[in-house]
């Protein structure tokens, strides 16, 4: 193969290895929550992984990404510590806050992430303060914000798309499609159920990917960035997927729309596949999850091996149990 193969192949492989970390991750939480140590429900992304990592893959330094749904998703796409995560959730479960010295939950500053608001579909009201500053300093970077199907039609997407247009902010607003939002089918709530074609009544670009390809999906929200970075204004992406679980641990579940399911391949599986047929080991794919299952696993040993919650919460050691954090892919 090409020097320019071999890269393109390696890019393939660390996405591979992120969604991995990101399964586990959430696996390791709902265990967690099973064994009593962790009672705050969590919005896992089995399923939604391809779209979580290939997004948080097209950033650049400086570039912020802002969500309120599955933040630990994008905190394993721009490479932050795994550890962290489980510790600040723990932490949560006992209504207790981390020391005052240690970031918030899934917060990472260094590659841009902002600590996610905790209140639901703010995350475009959130994201369009971010465009705004990078557009007054001129500072040639953009602003990610990831948000949902079942926020497209509130009042702060309406104004966020709004402002971001007529004001040509660098912002790109990434829609996850599952179908189904948190409790309602697309299809009971919307005539037109393919929601980039929004994009038109604001003005701006609209572009439908396929959510459960990886590097479809980092390529089309990096081209949006890009655009954003160079001027050309704000961008809807629409990455269609499918949830494979509930909600989240307190889901009563019974809604999700089944009618299709069949069609969305696990992205796992759609990139082992992908990666096999260009040239990819067996044996390497097969490290890659090994490894990714060290990380998790040790993480999580190590933050329950840590202090128990206290007034000052989980210290120090046990905030970043997994060693220096993951180089940015």
């Amino acid at each position: 193969m090409s020097e320019r193969s071999d890269r393109l192949l390696l890019d393939h492989l660390e996405l591979y290895r992120r969604m991995w970390v990101l399964r586990l991750l959430d696996m390791a939480l709902q265990e967690l929550r099973i064994e009593g140590l962790m009672k705050t429900p969590v919005t896992a992304a089995f399923g939604q992984e391809a779209v979580g990592i290939g997004a948080a893959g097209a950033l650049c330094e400086g570039d912020i990404v802002i969500t309120t749904h599955r933040a630990h998703a994008q905190h394993v796409g721009v490479g932050g510590p795994v550890g962290s995560i489980i510790a600040a959730l723990l932490a949560r479960a006992g209504n207790e806050l981390i020391a005052a010295d240690e970031p918030p939950l899934v917060a990472h500053p260094i590659a841009g992430m902002s600590a996610p608001s905790c209140v639901v579909e703010q995350s475009p009201l959130l994201a369009i303060g971010h465009a705004y500053r990078q557009w007054v300093e001129d500072s040639d970077q953009a602003t990610l914000c990831i948000t949902e199907d079942g926020d497209v039609d509130t009042g702060a997407f309406n104004e966020t798309a709004n402002l971001a247009v007529v004001w040509q902010l660098p912002v790109v607003i990434l829609v996850e499609n599952i179908r189904c939002a948190l409790s309602v089918c697309l299809r009971n709530q919307a005539r037109d159920t393919q929601l980039y074609r929004k994009a038109a009544a604001y003005g701006m670009p609209g572009v439908s990917v396929d959510g459960n390809d990886v590097a479809a999906v980092r390529d089309a929200v990096g081209k949006a960035l890009a655009r954003a970075r160079d001027g050309g204004g704000p961008t809807l992406v629409q990455a269609i997927t499918y949830r494979t679980t509930d909600f989240s641990g307190s889901d009563r579940g019974g809604y999700r729309d089944l009618v299709g399911s069949e069609q969305f391949l696990d992205p796992l599986i759609f990139a082992r596949k992908r990666l096999l047929a260009c040239g990819a080991r067996r044996t390497q794919l097969d490290d890659l999850e090994r490894a990714a299952r060290h990380l998790v696993g040790d993480a999580v040993a190590v933050v329950k091996a840590g202090p128990r919650l206290g007034n000052r919460g989980l210290g120090r050691a046990a905030s970043r149990p997994d060693g220096p954090s993951e180089s940015r892919g």
